[in-house]
């Protein structure tokens, strides 16, 4: 309520700053570029923001190229510049999102305490949540079916109730106890607790790419409103950048 309050307020005091200059008998020209001035202030660092980010993206097209696509990797690693490294937590999202034993199978994580720790898997690591996987995933596909067509059937005579309670009471605890996703994160707790832990970069044994994210730094007073980042990934033993891709973010003291 007290923003709505600001912005009538704000309102009013244009329409009586205009309404003086009218009486003043400034031209329209005058008129029209005061109200502009005086709607366009209150919003001066996002413009400003805004402008800042479109020369940056001039001076730096194109903000992305790929190379190539890597299907699979086998080992990469992954240093984090901008955030204090990956903590436990993250590392341990890492290692269940993308470490397969297929497509990759090292992975090495820059930590918080600029240590490096180097996780790996093979499939064998997986064969037990692998024998359940086509099941689960047939089953899920058809959950997922049957939820649109409960989305589907909202507004249709009959409604959707009676789906839904099959979708709940019959198709979810059947799949929940296919135990899939508890098998898959028993096995990730084994290749995580596997960790090894390197002082240092110059000791991690050779990886074939290499993820850097760091920051990219402009002039001090562009910095107060908006922030820059780079995400670049190289092919180590080419030693080449494969793909990289730059952002810019609106961060204003208004925001």
């Amino acid at each position: 309520m007290f923003p709505l309050i600001i912005v009538v307020a704000y309102l009013a005091f244009v329409f009586f700053v205009i309404f003086v200059c009218c009486k003043a008998g400034l031209k329209k020209i005058w008129l029209v570029l005061i109200a502009g001035l005086l709607l366009l202030a209150p919003f001066w660092d996002i413009l400003l923001a805004k402008g800042i980010m479109w020369n940056y993206a001039r001076h730096n097209s194109p903000l992305r190229h790929i190379a190539g696509i890597v299907e699979q990797p086998e080992s990469v690693l992954w240093i984090d510049n901008v955030w204090p490294g990956y903590d436990a937590y993250g590392r341990h999202w890492m290692v269940k999102n993308y470490l397969d034993g297929v497509h990759l199978k090292t992975l090495i994580l820059k930590g918080e305490d600029n240590k490096f720790y180097l996780y790996h898997a093979t499939l064998k690591d997986f064969a037990e949540s692998e024998k359940i996987r086509p099941a689960y995933e047939k089953m899920n596909k058809m959950i997922k079916k049957l939820k649109d067509e409960a989305k589907s059937a909202a507004y249709k005579p009959g409604g959707n109730r009676a789906l839904w309670q099959t979708i709940r009471q019959v198709h979810e605890p059947r799949l929940k106890k296919l135990g899939y996703k508890q098998t898959r994160e028993r096995e990730v707790e084994k290749i995580f607790a596997r960790e090894t832990v390197y002082p240092s970069l110059s000791r991690l044994p050779p990886v074939r790419y290499q993820v850097e994210f760091n920051r990219i730094r402009l002039p001090e007073w562009q910095e107060k409103y908006i922030w820059c980042d780079e995400i670049t990934i190289t092919d180590a033993l080419a030693n080449s950048n494969i793909a990289y891709s730059k952002r810019c973010l609106e961060y204003t003291p208004m925001t």
